[in-house]
């Protein structure tokens, strides 16, 4: 079963459109490429932009993230697939979507907006997702539901098969772009998102945090229905990782828990942008806390830092000139209640939809 709005008037909606896919990995993959065709498309034209690279090397480097995917999870490859068989996209293209924060690093662009939130006393990681004012319109919740009833619900890109998102086995994942200058050669970390949120059990989600080590730069937040949340840093070649069941944890996109080895790394061009968002986010938390969920909500519409606004209106970008980037969406996931919030645009006054898992 599939359900879409492609492509919708979103500056009269401002509602992220809902895709619901059902089925194996080929069913779900062919339905998701079915109903967002247009928009995968439209996603395409965006990185090629971005990417700046000839079509020839975008399909050498996806080339490269679909063999280690399809060597780790085999599932998902198949998915992936399934979305350009479904949607007419080129092949290539469509991996390289789901590889598109490391290609990105190979090109030396960089993204430095996105602020993320664990509250142990509520069972909530919340995150605004800050990129691309192009990408605002297009962006959508999957919702994913398999064969044997395992249920996931993420918000993602067109074409990608998961980003920020719950699963009904009780995992939530979040996502910071870090920058780093090692090579990223291991699993896509949006590849790595969705896995963790198809894993059935705790068990399974640290089997697939091991198997897939490093190789990529990025901040995956990570937290369980048990009230158990998991701050890990990559880079090419490590990882950091915090736990924390009593603390509440927060990042930006700047490495926070990696100590000297951490702070040794360059930070990127955003690193003044991403540190006044995290120290601001600091000051706001030992003001209020974290144990209510407007709290939590009024951290992501925070605007104190008037130069680095944690809730960004679409402004141009300092890494990618040229470009307009803000708040494309607020992202609360309420563990306790198997629920996502979700709120589109850089408006604090918007209103929330809610999806079940």
């Amino acid at each position: 079963m599939t359900r879409s709005n492609d492509l919708p008037d979103q500056q009269a909606t401002l509602r992220m459109p809902l895709v619901e896919v059902a089925g194996d990995a080929a069913a779900r993959g062919h339905q998701h490429g079915e109903a967002l065709r247009g928009s995968i498309e439209r996603c395409i034209e965006i990185y090629d932009a971005t990417f700046k690279l000839a079509d020839d090397e975008v399909a050498r480097r996806a080339a490269h993230f679909e063999s280690v995917t399809r060597s780790w999870h085999p599932e998902l490859a198949t998915e992936i697939d399934a979305i350009a068989a479904g949607s007419g996209a080129a092949h290539h293209w469509v991996w390289a979507l789901n590889a598109r924060s490391e290609i990105m690093s190979y090109t030396g662009a960089e993204a430095s907006e996105c602020t993320s939130v664990w509250s142990p006393e509520t069972n909530i990681l919340a995150q605004n997702w800050d990129w691309m004012a192009s990408l605002e319109p297009i962006t959508v919740v999957l919702d994913a539901i398999h064969e044997d009833g395992h249920h996931v619900v993420t918000v993602t890109e067109p074409g990608i098969v998961g980003k920020v998102g719950m699963s009904s086995a009780g995992t939530a994942v979040g996502l910071n772009f870090l920058y780093s200058p090692e090579a990223l050669d291991g699993v896509p970390v949006h590849v790595l998102l969705r896995a963790l949120l198809d894993a059935r059990s705790a068990d399974d989600v640290e089997q697939l945090i091991e198997t897939a080590g490093t190789g990529r730069s990025a901040h995956v937040f990570l937290a369980n229905a048990a009230g158990i949340g998991s701050s890990i840093e990559y880079t090419g070649t490590a990882m950091w990782r915090r736990d924390s069941s009593t603390d509440p944890l927060l990042h930006t996109n700047h490495f926070v828990n990696g100590g000297a080895a951490a702070a040794a790394l360059p930070q990127g061009g955003g690193a003044a942008n991403s540190e006044a968002r995290y120290d601001r986010s600091v000051a706001y938390v030992a003001e209020h806390g974290v144990a209510g969920e407007d709290v939590i909500r009024g951290l992501l519409d925070d605007r104190g830092n008037a130069d680095f606004p944690i809730c960004r209106p679409f402004v141009e970008s300092a890494t990618l000139p040229g470009v307009d980037t803000g708040t494309i969406c607020a992202i609360v996931m309420r563990l306790g209640d198997a629920a996502m919030d979700v709120r589109l645009g850089p408006d604090p006054s918007g209103s929330w939809q809610t999806h079940a898992v």
